[in-house]
């Protein structure tokens, strides 16, 4: 069965990037989420397939928790939302992965997960260049990080 973060990670391996890619930390990978309704929007993935949180080791629970705690400061700092919602499923894809998701104060949706609103609602309209400004925005941020 494929992985898309599997995948991702090939890619990454191979060439050094992956669509989306932003940052490689000790023991995960962030990419830009798709969509960008929310402006800033990330996920990120652990460097080698696992499945379950609980079944890490303690000390890898806490660096992959420092890791997302990192994304979400750089979207803080770099989008100023008025509030940043994690979220880690694995109902669809079953590979560790975070989404950080900034929501910002014109949400028109924000008493809802985002997954309740309609696909259709939260496609982005952002270009190939306003993509590229926001990864380079928050690799930008991401910097002072101790990064692999």
């Amino acid at each position: 069965m494929s992985c898309y973060f599997c995948e991702q990670i090939k890619s990454i391996r191979k060439t050094g990037s992956c669509d989306g890619f932003i940052a490689e930390f000790k023991s995960s990978y962030v990419i830009l989420g798709h969509g960008q309704y929310f402006k800033g929007y990330c996920i990120l993935f652990t460097k080698d397939h696992k499945e379950q949180l609980g079944k890490l080791s303690e000390k890898n629970q806490k660096v992959l928790y420092a890791d997302v705690i990192t994304v979400a400061g750089a979207i803080d700092r770099a989008f100023k939302p008025a509030r940043i919602n994690y979220e880690n499923l694995g109902n669809i894809t079953h590979h560790i992965h975070w989404h950080i998701i900034p929501r910002y104060k014109n949400d028109p949706y924000k008493k809802l997960p985002i997954w309740q609103i309609p696909e259709g609602k939260r496609k982005g309209k952002l270009t190939k260049f306003q993509l590229e400004e926001v990864k380079k925005k928050l690799k930008r941020f991401m910097q002072h990080c101790t990064l692999v």
